[in-house]
């Protein structure tokens, strides 16, 4: 079941990924001018994300994680659907924003199914494992894409997802599930947040999200801008980040015994120093290239920390809470696109490299705090 968990995140993850690396091929299927008026599709789908994530993700508190997470993916079969059989852009767009719509309710379900079937003392090792389904259409999809759209044409591309996810649902169907308990009381976005140690949570999140993407947006930028590389040439990158952020599976054991705010202090304490030690080689790319792959070790731990620590906070609200953490971190990839901006076009990657070293530094102190105020509880205790 966790492997099929996996799978299922690998296929909603590619579509989020694989419309930037085909935008020129849809742009002439379309008759669009530019290719970046193609992008808005994949800024509709994020706000279709988050907005689910926010006010559909707790129905699963209610109806289970699993009819939440069937519900959700048969959307997303919906939503790719009409992005491949599309004949203009505001269809495309649609489509993309019922696929949002679709994965803001199913990622946060699998997140809590994961939390549901994992053994005891293997949470962490059990989440990491469905986590990496990020690899897989990040080193899969992205790449898959390309040949696709080249080979075939750019609609098979949103075809095959589809075709693969429907794949999953007729198997999920015919699995068991643990039975569900609904919850006695309605769960929201605002019953979530009063949630203890919910805010601190949360805190981790848009530290380690809008850390990571005030970078990731920029390096494309930076390499074709500043490096004077082509374009194609970032799939390396991406490439070298998926195989270290599935590499790091092998840690995720580790994590199960240090537990998360532990993780949590050591992990973002490790992306600051790697951060700072990342500016003076941006200008190699091949130092890049192997940079990224202890990026992607990082992420993985961090990710896996963060999840991990709110699923963990309150089983009867759940679905809501992992729907707070979907928002959060699409919320990061907005304030790190906007905010990032200005200090890159005036000095560069460094300056992405800087910031993002003082985010992980005050989520290692978040973490420093929430662990000192535990050991003082449980002295007291």
């Amino acid at each position: 079941m966790i492997l099929l968990l996996m799978i299922c995140v690998g296929l909603i993850g590619a579509n989020s990924l694989v419309l930037s690396p085909i935008a020129a091929e849809v742009a002439t299927g379309l008759g669009v001018a530019r290719t970046s008026d193609v992008m808005t599709a994949a800024a509709i789908y994020g706000v279709g994300v988050a907005l689910s994530a926010l006010f559909l993700a707790p129905r699963a508190d209610r109806v289970g994680p699993h009819v939440a997470m069937q519900t959700g993916l048969m959307l997303v079969v919906a939503g790719l659907t009409l992005s491949a059989a599309t004949p203009s852009l505001p269809l495309l767009s649609l489509g993309q924003g019922i696929a949002g719509v679709g994965v803001g309710m199913s990622l946060p379900a699998i997140y809590s199914l994961a939390a549901i079937l994992a053994p005891e003392g293997q949470e962490s090792r059990t989440m990491g494992m469905v986590l990496t389904g990020w690899t897989l259409s990040m080193v899969g999809g992205v790449t898959l894409s390309a040949y696709i759209a080249d080979l075939v044409h750019w609609r098979a591309v949103f075809a095959v997802l589809a075709l693969g996810i429907v794949i999953a649902l007729v198997i999920l169907r015919r699995r068991a599930f643990p039975p569900h308990i609904p919850a006695k009381e309605v769960t929201s976005p605002l019953s979530a947040l009063r949630v203890p140690g919910i805010l601190p949570a949360l805190f981790s999140v848009l530290m380690l999200g809008t850390g990571f993407y005030g970078i990731y947006n920029y390096l494309g930028a930076h390499l074709t801008d500043t490096l004077q590389r082509d374009v194609r040439e970032a799939g390396w990158l991406t490439l070298s980040y998926g195989l270290g952020f599935g590499a790091a599976m092998l840690f995720d054991p580790w994590l199960d015994r240090v537990g998360p705010r532990r993780g949590l202090l050591a992990v973002f304490a490790g992306l600051a120093a790697y951060y700072v030690a990342m500016t003076p080689w941006m200008g190699s790319f091949a130092m890049i290239v192997g940079l990224m792959f202890g990026w992607g070790v990082l992420q993985h731990l961090g990710l896996n920390l963060t999840v991990s620590r709110l699923s963990r906070l309150d089983p009867r609200q759940r679905g809501a809470v992992m729907g707070l953490n979907s928002t959060t971190m699409y919320a990061s990839v907005f304030a790190a696109t906007v905010l990032y901006r200005p200090g890159f076009e005036t000095m560069g990657i460094t300056f992405c490299l800087w910031v993002s070293a003082t985010l992980a530094a005050l989520g290692a102190s978040e973490a420093l705090w929430a662990r000192l105020i535990r050991t003082r509880e449980d002295g007291l205790a």
